[in-house]
């Protein structure tokens, strides 16, 4: 059985029961490697790898669509030689498996293969950041609207009703804080960068913001008045 297994944003306290008991369970326990970066998913499950097989599967910090195609099938073709050998795997994530991660490209690979899958949800990044922030996302009809903002088309974005919230800041945070500003949205906006990881930083006046805050951030746009 192959398991995509969402961790939650950092703090090893937010991991469902669900999530618990298939790391127990499974011998194999897969995660993507971004070489250079901290593997922070193995960090929140540290509690839960003794006796297991840790397998790390290369994950690219690209937008080349062939190069990181390439790194899904590696990391499929070694989890299926597992599954292929009676193992359970559980492949796990940080934050929500449906949100932007490699995860959920990996286990297309795995089920169009045959065998059979689960999918256990996590906190999202963005719920943590706006409980930390003690902040709502959205009341009554107000619609939210989750964007890539280091990605095309971030303008655009801005300009729609409702909360917005800005994920995978990546390096460019000082240009996002930038088009914030044009738009007069700043003194709405707040941030938290490592949300559940030591070292969290709450932002409520990003006027205020050192430009160099770094990869693990997430940013709430208030609702336009």
């Amino acid at each position: 059985m192959f398991y995509g297994v969402g961790v939650g944003p950092g703090d090893p306290a937010l991991l469902t029961l669900r999530a618990v008991e298939v790391l127990r369970q499974c011998g194999v326990i897969a995660a993507p490697d971004t070489s250079g970066r901290e593997n922070t998913a193995l960090t929140i499950v540290a509690a839960y790898l003794e006796g297991k097989r840790v397998v790390k599967c290369r994950t690219p910090m690209t937008r080349d669509p062939s190069a990181l195609k390439r790194a899904w099938e590696d990391a499929a073709n070694e989890i299926c030689t597992f599954l292929e050998q009676g193992e359970d795997v559980c492949y796990i994530t940080l934050g929500d498996p449906a949100v932007y991660s490699t995860l959920m490209y990996v286990h297309a690979l795995v089920a169009a293969r045959g065998f059979e899958t689960e999918i256990v949800p996590g906190v999202s990044s963005f719920c943590a950041a706006a409980a930390a922030l003690k902040t709502s996302l959205c009341e009554g009809g107000t619609p939210l609207h989750i964007i890539p903002a280091s990605y095309d088309g971030l303008e655009d974005a801005l300009n729609l009703p409702g909360v917005k919230v800005l994920m995978k800041s990546g390096t460019k945070t000082g240009a996002i804080l930038d088009a914030l500003e044009q738009r007069g949205l700043l003194a709405r906006s707040k941030m938290v960068s490592r949300c559940g990881m030591p070292g969290e930083k709450l932002h409520h006046d990003l006027r205020e913001l050192d430009r160099s805050e770094g990869y693990f951030s997430v940013i709430i746009v208030g609702e336009s008045e």
